[in-house]
């Protein structure tokens, strides 16, 4: 009997030590408890990320001084917009100025172009201005549809007198451009010069949303008071 009640007690002492071999369940990840990498590599959605002008990878890439960026991800993945804008230029007096949008996508861990855009004035005699208004640039995500929307505003000219400058607003929502264009507004003696305004038809087809926050950017920039 005695015999017997060791037999049994070492057979339970191997079942238990055997139990601790068993495989684990496997573990469910999500964007929440997953902390091996952040939330928006694991799910698709819109998210901003840390820009520096001053350290970007991309800065190689454009034409120009990078005036402003942004980083971000979506459900099309890791993207990064450059502004660039050139010096003004005075060749056989007579003056030049670029500006350049990059939108680069990262694909396969190489930066991509995805869009691009360029203005300028060339060639001009009196004075040459192209250049992105400040603080301007948005990457937002206003449909929430986890496509962003990139959103920037410059003005350009060549005068010599006191007037107003053309304004060009341009929004991407992933490869998809709109665009609102029309003049600067001036403000003199209580006066107001300017302020027209043409929205393209693009965005006869885009989300209410789109078209009411382009507006309001519209409306915030572009005013000079003398």
């Amino acid at each position: 009997m005695k015999n017997f009640n060791i037999a049994v007690l070492v057979l339970l002492i191997t079942g238990c030590n055997n139990g601790k071999n068993l495989p684990e369940p496997p573990v469910q990840k999500d964007s929440v408890s997953n902390t091996s990498t952040t939330s928006v590599d694991t799910a698709p959605g819109f998210s901003l990320g840390v820009f520096d002008k001053n350290n970007t990878p991309l800065k190689d890439s454009v034409k120009g001084n990078i005036i402003d960026g942004a980083a971000w991800r979506d459900t099309e993945g890791e993207n990064t917009i450059l502004l660039a804008q050139t010096a003004n230029k005075m060749v056989n007096d007579k003056q030049s100025q670029h500006i350049n949008a990059y939108c680069f996508k990262k694909e396969g861990g190489v930066w991509k172009q995805k869009w691009l855009v360029q203005d300028r004035i060339d060639d001009c005699e009196v004075d040459a201005t192209c250049e992105f208004l400040p603080q301007s640039l948005t990457v937002t995500d206003n449909d929430k549809n986890n496509v962003a929307e990139v959103t920037f505003l410059y003005k350009l000219s060549c005068k010599g007198d006191v007037s107003p400058d053309s304004k060009k607003l341009i929004m991407y929502e992933g490869s998809q451009k709109y665009a609102i264009r029309g003049t600067t507004i001036l403000q003199i003696n209580g006066g107001k010069e300017g302020g027209d305004k043409k929205i393209d038809p693009s965005f006869n087809n885009a989300p209410k949303t789109l078209l009411d926050f382009a507006n309001q950017q519209w409306d915030k920039f572009g005013f000079t008071k003398y």
